[in-house]
This record gives C-alpha cells, structure tokens and sequence, in this order.
C-alpha cells in the first residue's frame, strides 16, 4: 500500500468500476450502474479530484484504492474499491489500516448502504459503529447508513 499519484488514477478509475459494478448490483439498478460506471467519467473525476488536493489517496497495489477528505465533521473515508479477486485476501484491510495510520487520532466516518451487509461487517470489524444516522443516496435512493469510528 502506497500513496497515489495523478498517474494512478487511471488505474483507480478501472477498479472502481469493476468494484462499484460488482458490490453494489443487488441494491442499485442496472442503468444507474451503467451511469456512474462510465471509465472514461471515473478517470477523468478521479484526476481532478486528485488534482485538487483536498482528498487523501491510497493504492493497494494494482488491485485497490482508498480515498479519504477532511470536513468539518471529521475525516470521510470516501471511498475504499478493490477488485472482486482481492476480497477476503487482507487487502481492504492493510489500505484501510494504513489510512487509518495516516489520518491519526482524529474521528473518521463514512457512509454504506444500508443493504451492504459484507462492507458493513467490514468496517465494524475495524473500529467503526452505526451511530444511527441515515439518508437517502442519490444512487436510486438506496439508504445509507453513516459508520463512525473515534
């Protein structure tokens, strides 16, 4: 795990694709995926964010990215894709520790869908809690749930 640069956001913009295609297809309907799932969008999304330097980015070698933001709340983890091939193997894990490592004592939070049950257990294995909060997402209106760790 290493920290990205602009180059890799090709990269990252691949694997979201394939992650955001294949975790979220049971709770998001098929063109909404079609739409948000364009490569050449998530690349050129991805390099002006990373380009605008407010949004902390990750690579977990070729298969994987993590991407957090600072807020007024506190950190966001924003994003955290890796290739299907590479669940279960550690690799969410070691990006998500090291993000954790980066960001330090400051309280951290994301959001999940609600349905999500596999990433849900993941993050509460690492620290983080429901602390009730939902809301609508804009991805078909899906709810989302927002997990906290301090």
């Amino acid at each position: 795990v290493r920290n990205a640069t602009l180059e890799d956001m090709a990269l990252a913009a691949e694997i979201m694709v394939t992650s955001f295609r294949t975790a979220f297809a049971d709770f998001v309907s098929r063109s909404t995926l079609d739409a948000c799932t364009n490569p050449d969008n998530c690349r050129g999304m991805l390099e002006n964010i990373y380009r605008e330097g407010k949004m902390h980015f990750l690579m977990g070698g070729e298969q994987g990215f993590i991407c957090w933001q600072e807020t007024v709340e506190g950190v966001q983890i924003v994003a955290i894709h890796s290739l299907p091939v590479s669940w279960g193997t550690g690799l969410g894990h070691a990006m998500l520790t090291q993000a954790l490592e980066q960001i330090g004592d400051r309280p951290v939070f994301l959001w999940a869908f609600k349905e999500n049950r596999r990433a849900r257990r993941f993050y509460e294995k690492h620290g983080f809690r429901w602390d009730g909060t939902e809301r609508v997402s804009e991805f078909d209106g899906a709810l989302e749930v927002r997990y906290v760790r301090k």
